[in-house]
C-alpha cells in the first residue's frame, strides 16, 4: 500500500548558479519541483537544520550548454553530472529534479503491489523491500593523469614524421585539466646542391584543455591549446665543412582530443593539433662559393596522434 507523505525532508539543499545560468531553479523551486515529482516533501531548502543527506547543486553554462554537477554527502552520497545542450535551463532542471528524487525515493509515487495471502490464511502487511539508491563512484578531484602517445608530425619538417610524446597533467574539475609535457621529432633529411641537411625538432609544451561534449565516464571531447617551447636543429652531410646549427623553436597549438574510457583509470586519447610556429626557420649552405637558401620552416603545421592515458 502506498506509504503516507513525509512531513519532514530528508535531504537540505543548496543550489548555486554560475554566470549565464540564472535562468535555471533556485534551491527553492528546484525543491518545488523535486516534491511534484516524488509526491512528497523529501527536500528542504538551506542548512538551518540537521538532515540525514546534504545535497548541493552547481549549475553553470559554457560553450553553449548547461551543466549541473550534483553532490550529496551523510547517509546518501555520491555524485552526479548532467549536461544539456538546449536553448534554456527548463530540460536540465527536470533532469535534476529527477535524479534527486530518484536518488532519495526510488518508489516515489510510484504504487506498490501487495500480494494476495493464501485462501484462508490471515491478511497480514509488510512492508516491501527497499532497494538503496546509490548514484555513481564519485570522481575525486584533483586527479593526476599520465600519458604516453605516438603519431605524425606534417609539415613541421621536410616531410611528415613520425614523433613520441609524454605528459603528466592534472584535471581540477569534470571540465578543466592541465598538462606539462614533451615531445621529439624523428629527425629528417632534404637534399641539397652538393649535400643534404639533417633538420631535427623537440619541444616542451604547457597545455590547457576545457570540456566541451560527454561525461568524464563515457566518451568525450576536450578543446586544447598549448604555447610550444623548444630547440630546432639544422646539420649539415656531404659538405667540405660541416657544422651544426641550433636555434629557439616557438609556436602555438589548438585542437580537439577525443578520449574513449576503457576503465575507471585508463583510457586512449586521439588528439588532432594545428600548430603555427611564431618564427619561421631557415638554413643556408654555401656551395661554389655562393650562399643558397637551403630549407625554411613552414608557416603552418599539424600533429596526429593517439595515446593511453592513465588516471590517479
Amino acid at each position: 500500500m502506498p506509504c503516507a507523505a513525509q512531513a519532514e525532508p530528508r535531504a537540505s539543499l543548496v543550489v548555486t548558479r554560475g554566470d549565464g545560468a540564472q535562468d535555471c531553479p533556485d534551491a527553492a523551486q528546484l525543491a518545488e519541483q523535486v516534491r511534484a515529482i516524488a509526491g512528497r516533501n523529501l527536500v528542504g531548502v538551506g542548512l538551518g537544520s540537521p538532515m540525514e543527506t546534504w545535497i548541493q547543486v552547481t549549475i553553470a553554462r559554457s560553450f553553449g550548454s548547461y551543466t549541473a554537477q550534483i553532490s550529496a554527502l551523510g547517509v546518501h552520497h555520491g555524485t552526479r553530472l548532467l549536461e544539456d545542450l538546449g536553448p534554456s535551463c527548463a530540460s536540465l532542471a527536470d533532469a535534476v529534479a529527477i535524479t534527486i528524487a530518484i536518488f532519495l525515493d526510488p518508489y516515489a509515487n510510484i504504487p506498490l503491489p501487495t500480494p494476495m495471502p493464501p485462501a484462508g490464511a490471515e491478511a497480514t502487511l509488510a512492508a516491501p523491500a527497499r532497494i538503496p539508491a546509490r548514484f555513481e563512484a564519485p570522481a575525486h578531484f584533483p586527479q593526476l593523469l599520465l600519458e604516453g602517445s605516438g603519431g605524425v608530425a606534417l609539415n613541421l619538417l621536410e616531410h611528415s614524421e613520425p614523433f613520441v610524446n609524454a605528459n603528466v597533467g592534472m584535471r581540477l574539475s569534470p571540465r578543466w585539466a592541465f598538462a606539462l609535457g614533451g615531445a621529439f621529432v624523428f629527425p629528417d633529411t632534404k637534399p641539397t646542391r652538393g649535400g643534404e641537411i639533417e633538420l631535427g625538432l623537440s619541444y616542451a609544451y604547457f597545455a590547457a584543455c576545457a570540456r566541451a561534449w560527454g561525461e568524464p565516464e563515457s566518451a568525450h571531447l576536450d578543446w586544447c591549446a598549448a604555447p610550444l617551447v623548444g630547440s630546432f636543429a639544422g646539420s649539415g652531410k656531404g659538405y667540405l665543412q660541416t657544422h651544426t646549427e641550433r636555434s629557439l623553436w616557438f609556436a602555438l597549438s589548438l585542437g580537439p582530443e577525443v578520449v574513449f574510457p576503457v576503465g575507471h583509470y585508463l583510457s586512449w586519447v586521439v588528439t588532432a593539433e594545428g600548430v603555427a610556429p611564431l618564427v619561421q626557420q631557415s638554413f643556408t649552405v654555401q656551395s661554389a662559393g655562393a650562399l643558397d637558401n637551403a630549407y625554411r620552416s613552414a608557416a603552418v603545421g599539424g600533429l596526429l596522434s593517439l595515446g593511453v592515458r592513465g588516471a590517479l
